[in-house]
């Protein structure tokens, strides 16, 4: 693969957020994608933009098996191969401490999070052994340094982080390159419609602000590019790395925290 032209991509989580920049910048590139969403709706508006031939939709709960396999044979069925998978799909909620977290809580963020992600990379695994394609998966600094009321969900992003560490180490010499990209604060309409709720939300939102060296939080374009540059032959020698899209949140001493609760 010489450019991301007519690369076939899926991105789960592409509903909304990062993953529906993600889709985005991809189809700005070139490239055709399948859009895995959880809800009918999803990304409807994309395939009449840019025609079902470059933007499909495929409903998919990341909990469910039959689901991811029908993702993936969706973009070898329609576009005849895959060269890139993004996961972006996740559980994000409830923002919890360990002990507050009842069973049903810890199940869900783990078959989406952890089990979803491996069955995914499982799945699409020999069709990127054939295409020498790549993995780009959306973590979090959660995943790297922890996170105050978010332990369950931090977890989960350490299991993404060390997975495609390995996954780089195991598949290296097949050709197929692996990645993460580790946010911190970004706008994400999800997030931003629970901290609105908050009875503090403008001490949050400025709060998301300050923990960036930069000084703002980012926006999920900021996001796409970089995980579109990681997928590309622009990054050929690249394999098994975490880059921060962090705003530098984690550099330095006294970093401020916040909680949503």
């Amino acid at each position: 693969m010489k450019t991301l032209e007519r690369a076939s991509v899926i991105v789960t989580g592409a509903s909304g957020g990062i993953g529906r920049a993600t889709v985005e910048a991809f189809l700005n590139e070139g490239a055709r994608v399948i859009m895995g969403v959880n809800r009918d709706e999803g990304c409807k508006d994309l395939e009449e933009k840019w025609g079902i031939e470059r933007a499909r939709m495929v409903r998919a709960d990341l909990s469910n098996e039959q689901d991811i396999a029908t993702l993936i044979d969706s973009a070898v069925k329609d576009f005849g191969s895959l060269d890139v998978l993004v996961n972006n799909g996740a559980c994000l909620f409830p923002m919890k401490a360990m002990h507050e977290h009842v069973h049903e809580e810890f199940e869900r963020i783990i078959a989406v999070n952890v089990r979803g992600l491996w069955l995914t990379c499982k799945y699409a695994y020999p069709h990127l052994k054939k295409s020498k394609g790549s993995i780009v998966s959306v973590s979090s600094m959660a995943g790297v340094a922890g996170e105050r009321s978010h332990s369950i969900y931090s977890a989960s992003k350490g299991f993404m982080n060390s997975l495609t560490k390995s996954m780089a180490i195991d598949y290296g010499r097949e050709g197929i390159r692996c990645n993460a990209v580790a946010l911190s604060s970004a706008l994400v309409p999800n997030i931003d419609k629970m901290i609105a709720a908050q009875p503090n939300a403008a001490e949050i939102v400025q709060l998301r602000k300050d923990i960036n060296l930069l000084g703002y939080t980012s926006v999920p374009e900021e996001t796409a590019n970089v995980v579109v540059f990681l997928a590309s032959p622009k990054a050929s020698f690249i394999t098994g790395a975490i880059i921060p899209v962090s705003g530098g949140s984690e550099v330095g001493y006294g970093v401020k925290t916040y909680d949503y609760r």
